[in-house]
């Protein structure tokens, strides 16, 4: 069978009108050096916006934003402004330097380097005004929390404002996650405020918390639904079987072991659970002929109204699979995905 580009349809974006603005921040072009060099010499913060060319609201930020009159003002003003892009020239060390996971991430340092404040993701003008203020605030920028993290590891109010600055900024909170809960009791792991901490923040298998929502998980579906709680269990289920064929070497005894496991919570979507495992297993070892037949016997009852994993497995089979049956198939997702894009888009 011939394999034809037509057959994998491409998505029509629509764009969006905006009224043009006659300000703009005024980005520096200089080195980083020469940046916190003058915000030294000015008694200024910096402003980064930390972006990537592929980053979809970072483009939404600079067009909308970083335009408006109201913004282009305040920032102008108060701030020595850059933007770099992470993925390039000074950019790569940026990133790593303030461990800057998502874009856009919108960073706040001082002359001399020391992070003062961050954020990641769009918002609005008057967010984004605010947002400079927080910065020059010193219980509200995130440094105070770094800052004073030490000192407060037993602070339960310090603890969940301290994960919620993390969480938007798209760094990691495991050991703070710790750390909370280690100042919980057992008896109160089912409250709202423990369950939302557990829904938001706990992804591991092994973890203390995980283990008595299934040991107890009729006390939790009875206070927050039998559907929510089997989807946080098979969530975290997924995510533990995503690291383990992570991991180098891959442990096959471990994966199995651990769908054994899995298989004794009896959540009804196990089966789910399991394929995209496999699926992504079979995708990371290039075994393309076990991808295929997993997809052919599975998609159809999971993902006829998932247009963008139709159409990300419909390519897989188009550049990786050669056998015909499979082939069409993945033609009938394609031409379904595109359907089903040009229904949400009417």
């Amino acid at each position: 069978m011939k394999k034809t580009l037509s057959i994998f349809g491409t998505l029509s974006i629509l764009s969006v009108s905006v009224t043009s603005q006659n300000k703009a921040i005024a980005f520096e072009h200089g080195t980083f050096q020469e940046i916190k060099d003058k915000a030294l010499k000015e008694n200024k913060l910096i402003f980064i916006d930390a972006f990537t060319t592929w980053c979809g609201p970072c483009k939404q930020m600079s067009k909308n934003v970083f335009t408006n009159d109201a913004v282009a003002d305040y920032y102008n003003a108060n701030l020595v402004n850059a933007k770099i892009d992470m993925e390039k020239g000074e950019g790569i060390e940026i990133a790593k330097l303030y461990e800057v996971k998502c874009y856009p991430n919108l960073l706040f340092i001082d002359g001399h380097g020391n992070l003062v404040h961050r954020v990641a993701g769009s918002m609005s003008p008057k967010e984004f005004i605010a947002l400079a203020e927080d910065a020059k605030q010193p219980e509200k920028a995130f440094s105070y929390y770094v800052k004073n993290y030490e000192a407060n590891k037993r602070n339960t109010d310090f603890l969940l404002k301290y994960i919620e600055a993390r969480e938007n900024t798209c760094l990691e909170s495991d050991e703070i996650v710790k750390d909370y809960f280690l100042q919980q009791k057992d008896e109160n792991l089912t409250s709202k405020a423990n369950w939302d901490m557990i829904l938001h923040h706990v992804n591991k298998m092994d973890s203390k918390e995980f283990n008595y929502v299934v040991t107890n998980k009729k006390k939790y579906t009875d206070l927050y639904s039998e559907k929510v709680v089997n989807g946080k269990i098979d969530e975290v289920s997924q995510s533990t079987l995503f690291s383990i064929i992570k991991a180098k070497p891959f442990d096959e005894k471990k994966y199995n072991e651990t769908k054994t496991k899995i298989e004794s919570f009896g959540t009804p979507n196990t089966k789910l659970v399991f394929f995209e495992a496999d699926m992504k297993l079979a995708e990371k070892t290039q075994n393309w002929p076990a991808y295929a037949k997993l997809a052919t016997a599975n998609v159809d009852a999971y993902y006829l109204k998932d247009a963008s994993t139709l159409n990300s497995i419909a390519w897989n089979f188009y550049e990786k699979v050669e056998d015909k049956d499979a082939l069409l198939k993945a033609e009938a997702w394609a031409r379904t995905a595109t359907e089903l894009e040009k229904a949400m888009l009417i």
